[in-house]
């Protein structure tokens, strides 16, 4: 990257109300990992906001996890599922209500609906390929799952603070025929990617959600959490296509076997996963329907 973040940091900072990750979200972002952290004082930290209590009880109870009994309390949530998914869940569902709104005129040129199931997608296939990738040290598939949801929230924070030059981005980007990425990067010198990096540097993530949030589209860039971020680079690459057409998923799963291979994946992986796409966009669309 040959432009100047902190220029950039600068000139966001002078924007008025800017989103601080909500309290109980940046809570649970500290206290998940101590070990004298209890199962009642994650539900009773949730519990504050009946509204996420209600969507997070709504997730538990969903086909996405599976669970064969009925979860009726926060606290059974908790146990049953697990601190990490309980923070993956806080945190997808949190960051997803503070950037969802409607469509208006003025962002007609960006869909907000046909963003977020993008980025479902994506973060069903990193989900799907963490489970399949073949390393001592294994890949979380909810931080997995997370970081692909939230991936390109960068162009949501564009979109809502930043309106002109992501939409002269977005036009660029439609009139050479070139990515998003490239258009941001030829036309303002900073990206979603940059902007997403300021953003959460304040929002103490875990450093595997974090890094695919600033890195995904140049996974050699990362110099950290560098397995994650090419999970999520191959899952934002595998989302752009139609897992029904063969042709291409054979041809991208080829494309992309060299970068799965330094993850632990083959080619095969790739190809496997993307069969799985349409099953698994069904149970995880209780994550983008009405909350």
């Amino acid at each position: 990257m040959n432009y100047n973040l902190e220029e950039l940091q600068d000139r966001i900072k002078t924007i008025a109300n800017l989103p601080t990750l909500p309290h109980i979200a940046s809570r649970l972002m500290q206290i998940v990992n101590s070990p004298n952290t209890s199962a009642d004082t994650v539900a009773a930290l949730v519990s504050q906001d009946i509204s996420l209590s209600a969507k997070v009880l709504r997730l538990a109870n969903s086909a996405f996890y599976g669970i064969p009994k009925s979860i009726n309390t926060l606290n059974n949530a908790v146990v049953i599922l697990g601190f990490k998914i309980i923070q993956t869940m806080v945190l997808s569902l949190t960051v997803f209500d503070m950037f969802t709104r409607e469509d208006d005129e003025d962002g007609a040129s960006f869909d907000r609906n046909a963003f977020w199931k993008h980025s479902l997608r994506c973060a069903v296939i990193a989900r799907l390929l963490a489970h399949r990738r073949r390393r001592t040290f294994a890949l979380d598939p909810e931080e997995a799952f997370c970081a692909g949801l939230l991936h390109d929230v960068g162009k949501v924070v564009m979109e809502q603070y930043l309106n002109q030059d992501f939409h002269k981005a977005l036009n660029h980007a439609r009139t050479n025929g070139v990515s998003i990425f490239e258009a941001e990067r030829d036309v303002l010198g900073y990206t979603h990617c940059d902007v997403a990096s300021w953003l959460t540097g304040s929002w103490s993530l875990p450093d595997e959600i974090e890094q695919p949030l600033v890195c995904h589209h140049e996974p050699e860039e990362a110099t950290i959490c560098a397995d994650s971020v090419m999970i999520c680079h191959l899952a934002d690459t595998l989302s752009e296509i139609d897992e029904n057409d063969e042709d291409a998923v054979r041809e991208t799963a080829a494309s992309l076997e060299q970068k799965a291979r330094m993850v632990g994946l083959s080619a095969r992986d790739l190809t496997e996963a993307a069969a799985e796409i349409g099953a698994e966009m069904e149970r995880a669309s209780v994550f983008i329907g009405k909350q």
